[in-house]
């Protein structure tokens, strides 16, 4: 008689994790690329980034593409290991070698930083062009960047556009965002600005730093959607947050004038120093720096001395 449902037996489970460590030390590099991964992000182990490293760079030298790509961006980043520009770009380039779209498109990204390589801009392009042809989203999205501004490819709105949509179509969100910089400029696709505040608003959802400040800029001047001040600087207070220097200093100014915040120099003075720290070369830098220096005249200025004898809010009294 087979067992009912009460009398089942319970079969021993083995943990994923613990599976996936025998199968690593067993030399598989998938096993110990997904095994790294889940120790970089913290996935059911404790997160631990200098094991997770060791074990992507195991997966590598094993031939697992991805573990060199992802061990290349632990060295971009400094995860679990000092930050080696040099070390980030050899994983790069092995993972693009061996058909890595990522790696290819992370390599690229090096040329045009000159993140331990030498600058240069038509290589990067050839870079995205290869990772985006393998289906890499990241790779479309850079290359129409390039596109966008030129750079190692001639300025070509159109194909921009309908690579940053390829792109922002598979939820690549800094994509989007770009979109939206050309439908509200009218840049290769026609001037659309509620098209341009739908892609920011997407965007500064999934935290896009630039697409809140550019959404809340589009709703402070009431383009593409109703004007809403207060909307606005709830936005660039949001956008700040995220390191956005231009709303920073924004929201500076409104507490310094006192335009849809409440008057604070404190407050004002922290956002215009917050600002400047985070991109001393925006186009509000010098207004940002005059600005900083007449909150912080306004703290220190001394208050005008009542005349002795008299209370100080009082007349003296009149014979």
């Amino acid at each position: 008689m087979l067992p009912g449902p009460s009398q089942a037996q319970e079969v021993a489970k083995i943990d994923p994790a613990v599976e996936l460590n025998v199968l690593c030390e067993d030399n598989d590099a998938s096993a110990c690329t997904r095994l790294g991964n889940r120790l970089l992000e913290g996935d059911g182990l404790a997160p631990d980034e200098a094991r997770a490293v060791a074990i992507l760079s195991k997966a590598c030298h094993l031939g697992d593409m991805p573990g060199c790509t992802m061990t290349g961006f632990a060295y971009s980043k400094g995860q679990g290991v000092t930050r080696s520009a040099d070390i980030a770009r050899a994983y790069y380039a092995y993972a693009c070698y061996g058909g890595e779209a990522t790696g290819c498109s992370n390599l690229g990204l090096a040329y045009i930083n000159g993140d331990g390589i030498s600058k240069d801009d038509h290589r990067a392009a050839a870079l995205f062009q290869q990772a985006c042809s393998s289906n890499s989203t990241a790779g479309c999205a850079n290359l129409g960047a390039s596109y966008s501004l030129g750079r190692g490819v001639p300025r070509n709105h159109h194909r921009a556009a309908r690579l940053f949509s390829q792109a922002c179509d598979a939820d690549d969100q800094h994509a989007c965002y770009n979109l939206g910089v050309l439908y509200r400029d009218g840049l290769g696709v026609g001037r659309n600005h509620k098209r341009a505040v739908a892609l920011f608003a997407q965007s500064c959802q999934a935290k896009d730093r630039s697409a809140c400040g550019n959404l809340a800029s589009m709703i402070d001047d009431g383009r593409g959607t109703a004007k809403d001040h207060q909307r606005a600087l709830e936005l660039h207070d949001e956008a700040c947050t995220l390191g956005e220097a231009e709303s920073c200093f924004t929201l500076g100014r409104a507490y310094q004038t006192g335009n849809g915040r409440e008057r604070d120099d404190f407050r004002a003075i922290a956002l215009l120093e917050r600002s400047l720290a985070l991109d001393p070369r925006t186009p509000s830098a010098g207004e940002a720096a005059k600005a900083l220096a007449i909150a912080r005249d306004a703290i220190v200025a001394p208050s005008i001395p009542a005349k002795v004898g008299e209370p100080e809010g009082h007349r003296a009294n009149e014979e």
